[in-house]
């Protein structure tokens, strides 16, 4: 069952904190707060290192032999419903960060791709020009005001920091949309390698960029930063405004 009464519950009491109003994002506000320090590189660089060779000996393999294989409507098939899966957590943390419209946007997009769109395999939604707006509970603290904290690599999972980390764990303990269609552990577990198989495709195309670097590991700590600024704001930023030398 799609939505469970942990889910449900979990919905009633964010709606609830909702009408605390505790968005507290400004145009005015200094983007360098959201980029988290590293004082955990040396162990970080030597997760990276592992996280690295097991993509290299077995994702990446996987991925191209998958992107090689499937025929571009499958794939996008694929994508499009692990992306619908998501759409509660998104109609959540859209209602926490007071975003009414967009939480309605994506509770339409539920609701409409997942019948008519045939279980989300089909984004009928987004034909009809209603877009993703995705969220998650790290953004919806960021937010609040909670600081970023400390980078961190995590084996497997890749880049993230201490208050996005909380957020992926907790929003998982909650609801993890895998477990939440399938009944059998053999089922959850297949879902996920395809899941994980469908995310590492869409970063097929950043290898190339990436391998050109001479330090890997910072380039994608700030591609990281930028992204996770990007999302936070949704797309908007504030400028920063440029220091006045003198010469």
């Amino acid at each position: 069952m799609l939505f469970s009464k942990k889910l449900i519950f979990c919905g009633s009491l964010l709606f609830s904190l909702l009408l605390s109003g505790c968005n507290t994002l400004s145009i005015n506000d200094d983007t360098n707060t959201q980029i988290s320090n590293d004082p955990l590189q040396g162990l970080n660089r030597k997760i990276y290192g592992f996280n690295n060779g097991v993509d290299k000996a077995i994702l990446k393999p996987i991925a191209k032999g998958y992107n090689a294989v499937l025929p571009a409507p499958a794939k996008n098939g694929v994508n499009n419903f692990f992306s619908n899966l998501g759409e509660p957590l998104n109609v959540v943390n859209n209602l926490l960060q007071g975003k009414l419209d967009r939480a309605l946007g994506s509770t339409y997009r539920f609701l409409v791709n997942s019948t008519i769109g045939i279980a989300g395999l089909i984004d009928v939604a987004g034909n009809y020009e209603v877009a993703e707006s995705k969220e998650d509970l790290g953004q919806t603290l960021a937010t609040w005001g909670v600081k970023p904290g400390p980078y961190i690599m995590l084996p497997f999972l890749g880049p993230t920091n201490l208050r996005d980390g909380v957020g992926f764990i907790s929003e998982n303990v909650v609801y993890f949309p895998n477990n939440e269609i399938s009944d059998s552990g053999a089922g959850s577990t297949a879902l996920t390698v395809l899941e994980i198989i469908d995310t590492r495709v869409g970063l097929l195309g950043a290898d190339e960029l990436l391998d050109q670097q001479l330090d890997p590991y910072s380039f994608l700590k700030t591609a990281f930063e930028t992204n996770r600024i990007n999302s936070i704001y949704d797309g908007q930023p504030p400028l920063q405004e440029e220091e006045d030398f003198d010469f």
